[in-house]
């Protein structure tokens, strides 16, 4: 099985091309064939110096291609698995031999963890008698396995997974994670789950037991042979943005595009969100309902359970008589019938929205090609909603038309047997060509990438340079945005693409771009203004290598200008204090020597590690300056993970947060005080210990301390102090 298409071919248990039953499915899983794309890369005469676009790329059919050829090649895909999957079969970088040994030494750990559980991982599935555990079984959180298809994974094998997942987890090694992530991807559904695939995505007979370590490391051996024989093509550019298909102008530059390859989705009443669900979920693409939500609204509307109240994209075909018409028949025909389900009555809705969205996509490509670029759009009729006869391919050279294409041809690509009207109906070709804007002359990759600075559509270019990393940020946020968005999720290594493509050198520490935002600068203007009144954008990490845009309550934690400063005397070494540079390490030292957490707290506390790095569950990679362990005079043990910042850095309720799960995941045992300190101006230091309430983050005290020589801390101040004390 090829690597190139081995995640999608894993989706597909006993399914044949030839099939008419299962072909929809088929069309959605593996897009189309290879060759298909390959007969269109000779016909349209591209070469090395072209650059192919695929906006629905699905798990990357075209973009393997692509790369086999030399021609480089973008993808948007708004499904976080799929895009996963494409961005991570165009990335031939690991070492077949040590991809599979890494691969063998996490088998051999998850099997012996397996083995004390009184689990042996089995050689084939078993379907009659399954081990007997000797500890309960690994599940999921209950919001997680909601999601899941109702058996789609007996407890067994589920709990195989679940051990093997943490065993990549904890033998992390980012050469080859992602492809280990997706060779499980693959064996999950082909070897270890209960899933089948007909028309619709099913659920067959329950394996009570399944050789869950023993399928995934075959997965990864077929990954190794093919990746020997790709590593020729390593330095051809792919690029996979996880971004909506009806807006590509807001991730692609202008003029950009020679050609457009690609297979959208039919109108039918398939939720392709199903057919990938397991995987999703096991891995961590889609923790929750809400989730779920997110990301189908990024999705071109072509069934009913995609639809959302506020939908417009109807409204770009509203003038279109035919599609009108075909609406006005679907639904007398529900009438008809008497059919009253909710999903029924949007079948009508749904297909206008499906050609809207086309629309949409239509036009916001324009900008991105270049004159006389070519486009095949691979689509096939539809008879889902009462056998009304929907002729995609036709339709959609209507609308391109429209918007300014030449329509070259609409011609068969094959034929397949409707499931319900038991006719043959056309899957077809549509073949287009950007004539260009009257403004539009031909240029060339070289040409475009020496304009070097982009603005995004709407804006106006500034005359001063925007800084390097607000043009980074920027793209990234307006590649994913849609219209009400709460959560903005994009990936670490979307960093290197964004910044390849404006020709923006990176800094060594790729981190520090994120970084930056979190806890230095103001996010830029484009970004801030897409905020209600009262909230704002933060950066939080969402995973290991993905951060997320995040709307919030405005909450600055700055120290408080009208506190007093109580003077403690100075303990700093004298050698420490002469060589000390006034950043987070001078603070965190002068803390340290002070005793300034036990003062603050009124615990004791040692310091237990500086720059405490670890991995956290549904985060990622977090650090904590310092922590500290300390004990109370009742003998309680407590917590204390401490962020310093010195110069303009500013402390972030992120990193608190972060600090609150640091707690409850590493030291769950301990009562946890999360402490912010900050350099003031006059080197006074302010110390912060923060509680979680149900609004989130809030400060539940505040002390500003000034480190004086001793001679300063007369017994006037101190008698002070105590009527202080005295008081309340």
């Amino acid at each position: 099985m090829s690597y190139a298409r081995a995640i999608t071919n894993g989706y597909i248990n006993k399914l044949h091309v030839e099939d008419g039953a299962a072909h929809d499915w088929y069309r959605f899983v593996l897009s189309f064939p290879p060759h298909l794309v390959r007969g269109y890369l000779q016909r349209f005469g591209l070469t090395e110096d072209s650059r192919v676009l695929d906006p629905f790329c699905g798990t990357g059919t075209s973009l393997v291609e692509c790369r086999k050829l030399g021609i480089e090649s973008v993808g948007l895909e708004a499904h976080p698995m799929t895009h996963f999957a494409s961005r991570v079969k165009t990335d031939w970088t690991p070492d077949a031999s040590n991809l599979v040994a890494h691969a063998r030494m996490i088998a051999d750990y998850a099997t012996n963890a397996l083995r004390a559980d009184g689990i042996e991982d089995a050689a084939a599935p078993l379907f009659a008698t399954a081990l007997n555990p000797t500890r309960p079984l690994k599940t999921l959180e209950p919001e997680r396995f909601k999601l899941l298809l109702t058996n789609s994974i007996s407890p067994l094998p589920l709990h195989q997974t679940l051990v093997l997942l943490d065993a990549i987890e904890s033998h992390h090694d980012e050469s080859f994670y992602a492809h280990e992530r997706l060779a499980l991807a693959k064996a999950l559904v082909y070897s270890i789950s209960n899933l089948h695939f007909g028309p619709e995505v099913g659920v067959g007979r329950a394996k009570l037991n399944a050789p869950v370590v023993r399928s995934w490391n075959e997965a990864v051996e077929s990954m190794s042979r093919d990746l020997r024989e790709l590593r020729e093509f390593d330095d051809v550019v792919s690029v996979v943005h996880r971004a909506d298909a009806r807006l590509p102008q807001h991730v692609l530059a202008p003029e950009s595009i020679d050609a457009v390859i690609t297979s959208p989705p039919y109108p039918n009443e398939k939720d392709y969100t199903r057919t990938t669900r397991l995987e999703s979920v096991l891995l961590g693409f889609i923790t929750s309902r809400t989730e779920l939500q997110a990301f189908k609204r990024e999705l071109l509307r072509s069934n009913t359970r995609t639809v959302y109240k506020g939908d417009t994209d109807d409204q770009l075909v509203a003038d279109h008589l035919e599609i009108a018409t075909l609406a006005t028949e679907i639904e007398a025909r529900r009438l008809e019938l008497g059919k009253t389900s909710g999903f029924e009555k949007l079948y009508a809705r749904v297909t206008k929205l499906y050609f809207g969205g086309m629309a949409r996509h239509l036009a916001g490509l324009r900008p991105t090609l270049r004159r006389g670029a070519h486009l095949a759009y691979v689509v096939g009729e539809q008879a889902s909603y009462f056998r009304i006869l929907i002729r995609t391919g036709r339709l959609l050279a209507d609308i391109a038309e429209r918007l300014g294409y030449e329509v070259v041809d609409v011609e068969l690509f094959r034929s397949r047997l409707s499931t319900v009207t038991k006719e043959q109906l056309r899957e077809e070709t549509v073949i287009l060509r950007w004539r260009g804007f009257p403004h539009q002359t031909q240029k060339n990759r070289k040409q475009i990438s020496a304009e070097g600075e982009r603005v995004m559509p709407g804006e106006k270019k500034s005359k001063t340079t925007i800084n390097r990393y607000a043009q980074i940020i920027e793209r990234i946020f307006h590649a994913h945005y849609t219209e009400g968005s709460k959560d903005v999720r994009f990936t670490r290594d979307e960093l290197e693409v964004i910044a390849r493509e404006l020709g923006i050198s990176l800094p060594k520490n790729l981190g520090d771009i994120v970084y930056s935002f979190r806890y230095r600068v103001a996010l830029p203007e484009s970004i801030r203004q897409l905020a209600p009144e009262g909230e704002h954008w933060i950066i939080r990490p969402a995973g290991r290598g993905v951060y997320a845009f995040m709307l919030t309550p405005e909450y600055d934690i700055t120290p408080n200008p009208n506190y007093d400063r109580i003077k403690v005397p100075d303990a700093t070494p004298g050698l420490v204090a002469k060589y000390s540079l006034g950043d987070e390490q001078e603070l965190l030292a002068r803390l340290r020597y002070n005793r300034l957490i036990d003062i603050f707290t009124g615990i004791t506390c040692y310091s237990l590690q500086n720059h405490l790095r670890t991995f956290i569950v549904g985060i990622g990679q977090v650090e904590t300056d310092e922590v500290y362990i300390g004990v109370d005079q009742r003998g309680v043990h407590h917590v204390f993970p401490v962020q310093a910042k010195g110069g303009k850095d500013k402390l972030s309720v992120v990193q608190i947060e972060q600090d609150f799960a640091l707690c409850a995941g590493r030291f769950p045992s301990l009562v946890p005080h999360p402490i912010g300190a900050q350099f003031m101006a006059d080197e006074t230091i302010a110390l912060f210990e923060f509680k979680m309430s149900e609004e989130g983050v809030k400060v539940a005290s505040e002390k500003h301390y000034k480190l004086v020589s001793p001679d300063e801390v007369t017994p006037e101040l101190l008698e002070e102090y105590q009527r202080s004390i005295a008081a309340g």
